[in-house]
């Protein structure tokens, strides 16, 4: 049916139409024959027209030139078989709209180019051109505009003077429409040759808004040496990405399968997954390997969510990634995860004195993101953050504040942080201990806080488990539950004192902490069991050499195979960490 709708024969049905009809004279059953060929051919470019709208292509909706020019010359011959007088001025105008539909369609002729943004990308420019207000298939609108025209005034016998005029205005709006779209066409031509010359190797998708989740693997993917795009779909993410890192980034509309195929080249091997939403999109390409890696780990529900199956190969941090999908009854067969630690906790030292012995320790609190629409998924201690922080300073500690980067975004969030700056500068007028507010602990990595710090106080969280790396101590606030309940459904705080959220337990999870801290021995074991028992860097360097085995072969990397993943009532062996 869609061959049959979009064939030329319609078209060429018109012309003989059309030409007919000069020949027909006063012979009325074949006048209206005539009559119905051109309205055949009329009705099928209307019709086409009307599927692109309704299809929501009409920006890339281009003008068939034989079609349209056969369709114009019947209408042209219709008009002098019903206006005989002055036929050069139909002449004139079918030469008008000829030329015009030939230069349209000639020196447009890449005008259904993808349309891509980009920024970083060498040899681009630096500011994306935005699409013209009238899109590339209002060409199409108007030509449909001036055949249905020019054969109601022929039916009606105007003068050959109407054909003319209107010969004239469907030029004059071909002329306006490809002015608008020379230079956009042109940015895109740019772009799209400009990225398939930098030929990436590898690209981040990336549909987030706060950005920082980029900077937690950048890093590791410019040690391979190769060029790598962030490719988005979300105008947002664009525009924050492009702002913070200067890396190329790429944008298409979602739901432009033909602009996101083209934002990633066939030289690129691997796409890095950092962020879960809108990547279905992104999916659709299968010529690559896709590959999970999440901003961090932690026993939130994002950490073991079922579309997480979706993706060719899933880095995990250690076996407790793996366990936590199963314990939420996600199956993910097990060659497709593979345990690489954690890169980012390559410069966090380990703990070499019991904190018992340090009188005035630093404790870092960072509390993570406050989700305050999503009360079910909420972990965050910031409601409670001051009064954590009060009981910190009243056993003479020295706080670093880290709030997660995101709470800023909203009120209630970011009134608690300011409360708890406030408590930490009158702090420091009247004791002057070196405490660093939330804006003086932006800067530096988690994993300079880290060393600085003696103890940490979190919640769920990703930074939990980097945290595990230095075997310090830390309590974990729980959002509503009891402390059994609490470690049962996160078992990263079982190596964790645990706060309540009525804060009956505060003192003695505090006291533990910074006191003879009785789960030092337990934090090993679960260190290993969530890092995957990497050391010294280790796991950066194996991150790494596994992306260079990604940009070397072109096939997807064989799997280190993974065992079945622990239940409560088995005892199988688990997935052993890939060594260098």
């Amino acid at each position: 049916m869609s061959r049959l709708l979009r064939s030329r024969a319609w078209s060429v049905l018109a012309l003989l139409a059309g030409i007919t009809s000069v020949w027909a004279g006063d012979v009325l059953w074949l006048r209206l024959t005539c009559a119905a060929g051109l309205v055949i051919g009329i009705a099928q470019q209307l019709t086409l027209l009307g599927l692109s709208v309704r299809k929501r292509i009409l920006g890339t909706f281009c003008i068939r030139l034989s079609a349209a020019a056969m369709l114009c010359a019947g209408v042209a011959c219709w008009y002098v078989a019903n206006s005989p007088r002055l036929p050069f001025l139909v002449v004139a105008g079918l030469l008008v709209v000829l030329a015009g539909l030939w230069w349209f369609c000639t020196a447009l002729k890449d005008a259904d180019v993808v349309q891509l943004k980009a920024r970083n990308l060498p040899g681009a420019p630096e500011e994306p051109i935005n699409p013209p207000r009238w899109p590339y298939g209002w060409a199409g609108a108007a030509t449909c505009g001036f055949v249905v025209l020019s054969f109601v005034a022929a039916t009606l016998s105007l003068p050959a003077a109407v054909f003319l005029a209107l010969s004239v205005l469907a030029v004059a709006m071909l002329a306006v429409i490809g002015a608008q779209h020379s230079r956009f066409i042109r940015y895109n031509k740019v772009v799209l040759d400009r990225l398939r010359a930098y030929r990436p190797v590898l690209t981040m998708p990336y549909n987030g808004h706060a950005a920082f989740h980029i900077g937690l693997w950048s890093p590791y993917l410019e040690r391979i040496g190769q060029p790598f795009t962030i490719v988005t779909t979300d105008a947002l993410a664009f525009q924050r990405v492009a702002d913070r890192y200067p890396m190329p980034v790429i944008y298409a509309r979602r739901g432009d399968l033909r602009a996101i195929r083209a934002m990633l080249p066939k030289t690129v091997r691997a796409a890095l997954y950092v962020f879960s939403r809108d990547n279905d999109d992104f999916l659709k390409v299968r010529r690559m390997t896709h590959v999970w890696l999440h901003h961090g780990d932690s026993d939130k529900e994002a950490s073991c969510r079922r579309k997480s199956a979706a993706y060719d190969v899933l880095i995990v941090a250690g076996q407790a990634a793996i366990d936590r999908y199963v314990a939420h009854g996600v199956y993910i067969p097990p060659e497709k995860f593979k345990i690489l630690g954690r890169p980012q906790v390559e410069n966090i030292e380990t703990a070499r004195t019991p904190i018992s012995t340090v009188d005035n320790p630093v404790v870092l609190y960072a509390p993570t993101w406050y989700a305050a629409d999503y009360q079910k998924t909420n972990h965050s201690s910031l409601p409670i953050g001051a009064a954590v922080v009060s009981a910190l300073l009243a056993r003479n500690a020295t706080v670093i504040f880290r709030p997660h980067p995101a709470n800023r975004r909203l009120p209630e969030s970011a009134a608690a942080i300011a409360a708890i700056d406030e408590l930490l500068r009158a702090d420091a007028e009247a004791t002057s201990r070196p405490h660093r507010s939330s804006a003086a602990a932006s800067d530096p990595t988690f994993a300079e806080l880290v060393n600085a710090a003696d103890a940490m106080v979190s919640d769920v969280s990703g930074v939990v488990t980097d945290f595990m790396q230095s075997l310090k101590p830390f309590a974990m606030v729980a959002t509503g539950d009891k402390t059994d309940t609490f470690r049962a459904r996160f078992p990263s705080s079982c190596s964790a004192y645990v706060i309540e959220w009525d804060l009956s337990t505060l003192d003695d999870a505090l006291d533990a902490m910074l006191g003879d801290d009785p789960l030092a021995s337990t934090r090993v074991k679960r260190r290993e069991y969530y890092l995957g028992g990497y050391e010294n860097g280790e796991s950066a360097r194996v991150f790494v050499r596994y992306l260079q085995s990604l940009t070397a072969d072109p096939m997807p990397v064989e799997l280190v195979p993974a065992k079945p993943p622990i239940r409560a009532q088995t005892t199988q062996k688990r997935l052993q960490p890939a060594r260098p």
